[in-house]
């Protein structure tokens, strides 16, 4: 397993940072490599439901993944495992109220299997500088109230 741990501090309530994050359609406006995020149960989002990802990938090529939420502790917590995906994937976001802003702490622990383990260590570094990026990128939108 590999763990990949990353950050941010949004000038927002947690409530606001966690209903932004709550709403899978709003991740392809702050995560650069999401074309596309959708619900595929009804909602609305609670531990069970999944969601289907259209992901860039090298060269132009796109991929398509699943998850589920298996952890949901509204403003507090969200635990996300892929469960159609070439690594299996646990995402651990943590919310918590700071002086006004809400601190968030993204853990993503890969599960690198077969040949994939010997890439394991350049691809981690390779997800936290692109995905350090996004969070950032969702704090200026968040803070320009852009959402």
């Amino acid at each position: 397993m590999t763990t990949v741990k990353m950050g941010v501090t949004i000038a927002r309530p947690v409530e606001d940072v966690f209903a932004v994050l709550s709403d899978v359609e709003n991740v392809p406006r702050w995560s650069s490599s999401t074309v596309e995020e959708k619900l595929i149960t009804p909602g609305p989002l609670r531990v069970g439901s999944r969601r289907r990802a259209v992901i860039k990938t090298v060269a132009g090529r796109t991929m398509v993944n699943e998850a589920e939420m298996v952890e949901l502790e509204p403003n507090r917590r969200m635990v996300v495992e892929l469960v159609d995906s070439p690594i299996p994937t646990r995402i651990d976001i943590a919310f918590a109220a700071t002086n006004g802003a809400t601190r968030l702490d993204w853990t993503a622990d890969f599960s690198f299997r077969g040949v994939l383990r010997l890439f394991g260590p350049p691809l981690a570094l390779f997800y936290r500088r692109s995905f350090q990026k996004d969070l950032d990128r969702l704090k200026r939108l968040m803070e320009d109230r852009e959402l």
